[in-house]
């Protein structure tokens, strides 16, 4: 009985250190499941490990999950993504997956106040119904015009110029081919989900997001769909010279580097569960304005306004429902773009590239559903290739989410500000 028992533990502890299988692509069909959740207070979010761990839940006291259907799909929920001009924003490394229905399956580590989205690769978005580079399709459509059978296969019009008959990639030792090799990007993801109440002068419930898009691979098939001469290929938009202090020396922008690269970090909001119908603002000379949330606002905001809006119920600040979106001017979000030393995982050298950072909150993005989020641009990311060796750069931000009056929401960025010493 005892080795029956250390057998079966035994194998227990295999299968959790083990994890799910890897897929590159998943067409699970679990797009509007919510897998892990943390709490903050009353405050509770959710996300879904079956697309990147992605935010698929935003539980507000006395309304529950304000992300219903209209927000749940592999495109949508709470995600980022990153993409460039030269490759015509078509390059599209995502947390999410490939289209709507094709998740990027994740391991998440759960601890106390915290959930960890574990290093994986980024599968590529479909380019926005604008460029076919899938020549196979044989986990799921790429959502274009379904009419031809390739190989046994349906296909619709491969337009990126390789063959990609024999494609494979190779990962821990096991290949992956067809339609799974051809989205298989450069990059890896990897973020963090902490509670945040009671760190950094926060008094009530709050998330911290952290991620990272990590430039990790060498250029190979996947950025090459995409290269000079291709379709999608702009050269005005070539940077003449990437890095702006680190690395030292000039860093011409090419076919595989990320040239004027811009991210983006959102959250969407079923307007059916809840629509606030107003948004305090603050100026870069630190007054707030409140506004009713109108279509007009739609409309990129004006970079006069610091990167934190709030949402709320009500134009007076000290009563209803609100939610605060927060990007901190901290060391962070100001050395976005870093080396690292793929040998311990040191940052090597930190540089601000950054171009333009803003935010953007959309109350009408659809009919049904709210876009509310921040976007940056900055003059891009060097491939590995051309950086000393055994130095990759990552992209990396944080994000603060609130919950409270919003007056309580002002008091603590106040609060967190000043804890750490911002202007």
């Amino acid at each position: 009985m005892k080795i029956k028992i250390s057998i079966v533990f035994l194998l227990s502890i295999i299968t959790l250190s083990y994890g799910r299988p890897f897929k590159i692509i998943s067409n699970n069909g679990k797009g509007q499941t919510t897998t892990d959740t943390i709490k903050s207070g009353e405050f509770i979010l959710g996300i879904n490990d079956f697309g990147g761990g992605t935010i698929s839940m935003v539980s507000i006291p006395g309304i529950g999950n304000i992300m219903g259907k209209e927000a749940l799909s592999y495109g949508r929920m709470g995600q980022s993504s990153i993409r460039d001009g030269a490759h015509s924003g078509k390059y599209n490394p995502t947390q999410a997956g490939t289209n709507e229905e094709l998740g990027t399956e994740c391991e998440v580590t759960k601890t106390t106040g915290k959930m960890v989205v574990e290093p994986r690769g980024c599968a590529l978005w479909r380019a926005d119904n604008s460029y076919d580079f899938m020549e196979w399709e044989n986990i799921g459509n790429d959502n274009y015009n379904e009419t031809i059978k390739h190989r046994g296969t349906l296909n619709s019009s491969d337009e990126d110029g390789l063959d990609e008959s024999k494609l494979a990639v190779k990962i821990n030792g096991k290949s992956y081919t067809k339609q799974e090799a051809e989205v298989y990007s450069e990059f890896d993801y990897y973020g963090t989900y902490e509670n945040a109440m009671g760190k950094n002068g926060i008094a009530i419930p709050a998330f911290r997001h952290y991620l990272e898009y990590r430039f990790i691979r060498p250029a190979g098939h996947c950025i090459n769909q995409f290269r000079a001469g291709s379709k999608m290929w702009d050269a005005t938009k070539v940077v003449a010279d990437i890095s702006v202090q680190q690395p030292v020396g000039i860093h011409k922008g090419t076919d595989k580097d990320m040239n004027n690269l811009s991210q983006s970090w959102s959250i969407r909001n079923d307007l059916a569960l809840w629509y606030p119908k107003f948004r305090h603002i603050q100026t870069v000379d630190g007054k707030w304005m409140v506004e009713e949330r109108t279509v007009k606002a739609n409309n990129r905001i004006d970079t006069k306004f610091k990167q934190v809006f709030i949402i709320a119920d009500s134009i007076d600040e000290n009563s209803g429902k609100a939610m605060g979106f927060y990007r901190p001017n901290t060391d962070i979000n100001t050395f976005q773009i870093v080396g690292v030393k793929e040998s311990d995982n040191s940052i090597a050298y930190k540089d601000n590239r950054i171009k333009e950072a803003f935010y953007i909150e959309m109350p009408t993005r659809t009919p049904k559903m709210s876009w509310m989020g921040f976007r940056n641009s900055s003059l891009g990311l060097i491939e590995r290739s051309h950086l000393p060796k055994g130095i990759y750069e990552t992209y990396r931000e944080e994000t603060y989410i609130f919950y409270g009056t919003p007056k309580q929401i002002k008091d603590a960025i106040i609060a967190f500000e000043k804890t750490n010493k911002m202007k």
